[in-house]
């Protein structure tokens, strides 16, 4: 090992503390702002989610006596029926959306990781550059 080398493995040490340090630092917290968001949001959806279900209900109480009171007996086995697999569907596309709105929010962090690894690589290459004596 020569002094040349010890050299310039120093000055890739010294850039690699030096912008490596600012850069971690400053994707450190602009990945504490997306996580803030994204819980945010999700306390949001909740609150949102719960909200619009006890809506439902109610109103939804109130449409199946009104209902019971107004149809005949045969009328009654097609509607309430009728009702029970229009909203399995229901169930089943709220899921759907759930999910991608779920997928849509992890994306946030994937973003801010990819460019850590991306500020990473092009230390790498800058701190080769350099330390190789080219600018």
């Amino acid at each position: 090992m020569s002094i040349g080398n010890l050299g310039r493995d120093l000055r890739k040490l010294k850039i690699w503390l030096t912008y490596g340090s600012e850069l971690l630092w400053i994707r450190a917290r602009m990945l504490r702002l997306d996580a803030i968001a994204q819980l945010q949001s999700i306390i949001v959806l909740m609150v949102l989610v719960v909200l619009a279900g006890v809506v439902f209900f109610l109103g939804f109480i109130s449409l199946l006596f009104g209902l019971n009171t107004l149809l005949t007996p045969q009328a009654k086995v097609w509607v309430f029926f009728g009702i029970a697999i229009l909203f399995l569907l229901l169930i089943l596309l709220l899921t759907i959306l759930i999910v991608k709105l779920l997928r849509k929010q992890s994306q946030f962090m994937t973003e801010t990781f990819a460019a850590i690894n991306k500020d990473i690589s092009y230390l790498k290459h800058t701190s080769n550059a350099k330390a190789n004596g080219e600018h």
